[in-house]
């Protein structure tokens, strides 16, 4: 009776892989993925809502979530934590926090419509590529481009504060600060439109139908 026992014992217990599961998906870079998009509708909501202070408290908040995309990939490395839900979680995280605030922008007049037309296209490219279980990661001129856009995000938000009569109204960086983030979405415009073009002949195949491309030749984000 015992043999037989163990003969029909083949894996662990439902227990072990549930936990197994949840361990896989708690892990700190995930967490700190989901961080930031739980922050969006924080940031979204201080933007649209014009009060005195609301445009400083955006930045802060902006910046919090900045700073945990900067960790997340590093942590990852560091812990031998690097999974594709892991990938997935940071590349869809960066998409919902930078699209989420732009939308915002473009609502209250810091941004054109536009600029945000690149973050929807490769974001859609993106969700194909998932549905193909292809995973794109960044490389060089797409981690150039974003940290352009998070710099200057963060300089029109100090700009928003100005202008809606928070502690930045009184001084004379208004001025500065709008045209300093107005060049830098340029510069970050420039390299969006840039690695847009590389990313979507390197997608022509997968878009067509044809095999993915080999993670050598995928392109930049």
């Amino acid at each position: 009776m015992r043999s037989a026992d163990a003969g029909t014992r083949t894996g662990p217990p439902a227990r072990t892989v549930d936990e197994a599961r949840v361990a896989r998906i708690t892990t700190l870079p995930n967490l700190l993925g989901l961080s930031r998009i739980l922050l969006t509708p924080v940031v979204m909501a201080l933007i649209l809502l014009p009060f005195p202070g609301g445009g400083l408290l955006a930045a802060v908040v902006f910046a919090v979530a900045a700073v945990t995309d900067l960790l997340d990939g590093r942590i990852a490395r560091a812990r031998g934590q690097v999974t594709s839900l892991g990938v997935f979680m940071d590349l869809t995280a960066d998409k919902v926090l930078v699209a989420g605030v732009m939308i915002a922008m473009v609502e209250v007049g810091l941004l054109p419509t536009w600029i945000v037309g690149r973050e929807l296209v490769i974001g859609g490219i993106r969700q194909l590529a998932a549905s193909e279980s292809v995973v794109i990661a960044a490389r060089a001129l797409g981690k150039a481009k974003t940290l352009a856009t998070l710099i200057g995000i963060f300089v029109l938000l100090l700009a928003r504060d100005a202008q809606t009569g928070g502690p930045l109204a009184g001084s004379a960086a208004h001025g500065a600060l709008a045209t300093a983030g107005f060049w830098l979405m340029v510069a970050a415009t420039v390299l969006a439109i840039v690695s847009a073009v590389d990313y979507l002949r390197g997608s022509l195949p997968m878009l067509l139908g044809s095999a993915p491309p080999p993670p050598e030749e995928r392109p930049p984000t």
